[in-house]
């Protein structure tokens, strides 16, 4: 306190004044966050897009130890197929995404919501002394449709059991690269889609997947002195 009272009036020094002092940044970020029983943030949190990405690395990463010739190679894409295609296809799309869950359940079924942001993770700053880095995040529950397109049943039956296998053994894999859930969630009704004087073949495959939005933020822990009047009856 001595720091304080050379720059405090003397008339706010004396006995019957109380000084208490608060950090502003642990004020602000108390509220509209909450507060998170994690001590830090997934490695890498990764947003629907990137999820998309790593099913695009699992599929052409196979492919090549496979040693599978380019024009025989399995398309990922969000474009269903049309005429131009040549070879077998999955396509991606989302199918529903939600806030995440925060109560027990299975997913979508809990009506506790990630509707307001939760404290990842506040560490200090190291390239600013005297400041402090906070991470908020959402989490988001999300169900996408991977359809694998052939043009005959056959193909298109054997497409989508080698893409189930594939993915339940990869399922460490978008573990580690911060993706916090990636699960089967069911196999739909085949499709029959005609495209000029041809046929294709879809077998649709829905996973849910968690995925979570972060932001990061760097504020200066500022000393907030707020000023009372003590009560003589009181004891501090």
């Amino acid at each position: 306190m001595s720091v304080l009272q050379d720059l405090l009036d003397e008339e706010l020094t004396t006995d019957n004044i109380r000084i208490t002092v608060e950090r502003v940044f642990d004020l602000e970020i108390g509220k509209d966050t909450v507060r998170s029983t994690k001590d830090r943030t997934p490695r890498s949190a990764k947003s629907l897009i990137e999820v998309y990405d790593l099913i695009r690395k699992v599929i052409e990463d196979t492919q090549k130890r496979m040693n599978v010739p380019e024009a025989n190679k399995v398309v990922f894409t969000e474009e269903e197929p049309d005429t131009k295609a040549q070879t077998e296809i999955i396509t991606f799309s989302l199918m529903r995404r939600d806030p995440g869950a925060a109560g027990q359940g299975a997913p979508f079924e809990s009506k506790v919501r990630n509707l307001r942001p939760i404290l990842r993770e506040e560490i200090d700053d190291p390239e600013n002394p005297g400041y402090r880095i906070a991470t908020t995040g959402y989490w988001h529950d999300n169900l996408i449709r991977l359809t694998c397109w052939a043009q005959t049943n056959k193909a298109a039956n054997a497409r989508a059991e080698w893409l189930s296998k594939l993915l339940d053994e990869y399922m460490w894999f978008f573990k580690a690269e911060g993706v916090d859930r990636f699960l089967f969630w069911q196999q739909n009704s085949d499709i029959v889609m005609p495209i000029d004087n041809n046929k294709w073949y879809g077998r649709p495959i829905d996973y849910f997947v968690r995925t979570e939005t972060l932001r990061s933020f760097s504020e200066k822990t500022i000393e907030e002195i707020l000023i009372k009047l003590a009560d003589p009856h009181q004891e501090y």
